[in-house]
């Protein structure tokens, strides 16, 4: 019990470090701010040429439809991109063996010096909701909180557990130089193609849609649009494993939700501390200043 309390105390301290540089310059509150209103605000000029047209079984206009998108989005880029960076500045700034050297768990210090981009990206899931219902007419209902709740849980333990994958490259597969193929193919070329942040996938070719059918994206952004869109149908199918599972499409998102929460997080942070332990055993733990 003794050594979970300071492995919490430790990650207290690694984010009210990071909390302190980030709002030292306060210009960063302002930026973020303004680069959410206009996402949003780029996303309702588009829905003025979707005019209105629903969205198919979310049944809503493209505001609406587009903010839980982009809420998705902003959860991913951190939970998914952020933890390589994160360890590569630790390795850079020569502070990894520093860290390994004393009784902090191997996930203590990434965890803590990762608060710094929560602090930036997740209330901007707040803004997005905010900036859309405020200007842009964008209406929410909440049928379903429990879907919702765990819906949330899933996709932030999910999408770490893919960002730990990709951190333990960095030191099992020795990608220390520019950015690893990891995180890119999966963010910025598969996620970004049929996560359906923008669109529903169902308007995809059936490949695009089976290979969609591999990410959890593609499950959060359907039930958080069911369970949160007014005139979203609860009861009709839409994605491939609904139409295979005969039960309710809320049910087969949060249980395909958490198949890959229970496969990818354990996945993640094994081979995370698999990579510190080659890199100790080698001695490529941190750069030698």
């Amino acid at each position: 019990m003794n050594s979970m309390t300071n492995q919490l105390r430790a990650i207290w301290a690694f984010s009210k470090r990071e909390m302190i540089i980030w709002t030292s310059y306060r210009v960063n509150i302002w930026t973020w701010i303004i680069d959410v209103f206009i996402n949003t605000s780029i996303f309702f000029l588009i829905s003025l040429l979707v005019g209105h047209h629903t969205m198919g079984v979310y049944g809503t206009n493209y505001v609406s439809f587009v903010v839980i998108g982009l809420s998705i989005y902003y959860i991913s880029y951190t939970n998914l991109g952020d933890p390589f960076p994160r360890v590569a500045r630790i390795y850079w700034n020569g502070t990894m063996d520093l860290y390994m050297l004393s009784p902090l768990s191997y996930f203590t210090p990434i965890i803590g010096v990762m608060f710094r981009s929560v602090i930036d990206d997740y209330p901007r899931v707040g803004l997005a909701f905010l900036f859309g219902w405020l200007f842009f007419g964008a209406t929410f209902a909440f049928k379903a909180p429990i879907y919702v709740l765990l819906g949330v849980i899933f996709i932030g333990f999910s999408t770490f557990g893919i960002g730990m994958i990709s951190a333990s490259s960095f030191y099992l597969l020795n990608f220390k130089r520019g950015s690893e193929p990891i995180s890119f193919i999966l963010q910025d070329v598969i996620i970004a193609l049929v996560g359906g942040y923008y669109y529903p996938i169902n308007i995809l070719p059936m490949y695009l849609q089976i290979l969609a059918s591999f990410i959890p994206h593609t499950y959060a952004l359907d039930l958080f649009r069911r369970a949160l869109l007014p005139g979203a149908s609860l009861t009709k199918p839409v994605l491939p494993l609904q139409y295979v599972l005969k039960i309710s499409p809320l049910a087969v998102d949060t249980l395909a939700l958490g198949v890959m929460t229970f496969t990818f997080l354990p996945l993640g942070l094994y081979l995370y501390y698999a990579g510190i332990q080659k890199a100790r055993k080698e001695g490529t733990l941190t750069r030698w200043q």
